[in-house]
């Protein structure tokens, strides 16, 4: 069984050929990957906290925090990982960027408010 068909035109005869491109198998282990690949938010988001934020070097709390923010900053989130620091966390490490200061680094996800809602 196909899902997908594909219109393809033949410029020397002008005639419409139908190209069956994707199976039902091919959607599914599709749809399997984008399922498991983490999602990003999208827009803006913005720190949440209070005091001083710290913004590491890495996705771990056992690496340098040359930087920090604060509550109210603007960032776009680059990347997410699973926190590996302790076993069982639900909790992500995300890469962002700060949108007035450019700065890139790593703060854990409990403090970001994401722009799409998510945690």
């Amino acid at each position: 069984m196909k899902l997908l068909k594909k219109l393809t035109v033949n410029h020397d005869s002008r005639s419409l050929i139908a190209a069956k491109t994707l199976s039902v198998v091919g959607a599914l282990a599709l749809s399997v990957v984008l399922i498991s690949l983490p999602t990003l938010a999208r827009g803006i988001s913005t720190l949440r906290g209070s005091g001083r934020i710290n913004v590491r070097t890495q996705p771990t709390i056992n690496s340098p925090a040359p930087q920090y923010g604060l509550a109210g900053d603007q960032v776009k989130v680059l990347e997410c990982v699973q926190d590996r620091d302790k076993k069982g966390s639900d909790l992500n490490w995300c890469k962002v960027q700060f949108v007035r200061s450019k700065a890139v680094g790593w703060i854990r996800s409990d403090f970001i408010i994401f722009a799409d809602g998510g945690e």
